[in-house]
């Protein structure tokens, strides 16, 4: 793997791990909150935080896979990037009053693209 692609993955890598983190913040600042908080919010919040462990880590393993497989560091950070700003929209959007809404639906169907190509790219290094 060459260095390109090694600061491009750790790039998205330390995106999302930063991501991860706010959500968790976020989390336990609605706990905090205790009797005095709002249970709507704190469901959102967790729901937001678990949305993002459930996709993130295992886009990101196909990511790696893919930049030791030779993928260019311009692939893994367009999808990389792609993948950080759909996780952003959709974390906005699932906390929202209003549900669903745009941008909980673009962040995840966009997130589900994402996790298409990684699949797929992977699935033709691997096959041929």
């Amino acid at each position: 793997m060459e260095a390109a692609q090694t600061s491009a993955l750790a790039l998205y890598v330390g995106l999302n791990l930063l991501l991860t983190l706010v959500l968790a913040i976020n989390v336990v600042r609605h706990r905090f909150k205790g009797d005095s908080g709002d249970p709507v919010a704190l469901e959102k919040a967790v729901r937001a935080h678990g949305n993002n462990t459930e996709y993130v880590p295992i886009i990101l393993v196909g990511l790696g896979v893919m930049a030791v497989m030779g993928a260019s560091a311009q692939t893994i950070s367009i999808l990389g990037g792609t993948l950080f700003v759909a996780r952003v929209f959709h974390a906005y959007g699932i906390q929202q009053a209003k549900v669903p809404n745009i941008f909980g639906m673009v962040g995840n169907i966009v997130t589900w693209l994402v996790m298409l190509c990684v699949a797929t790219t992977l699935l033709m290094q691997g096959i041929g």
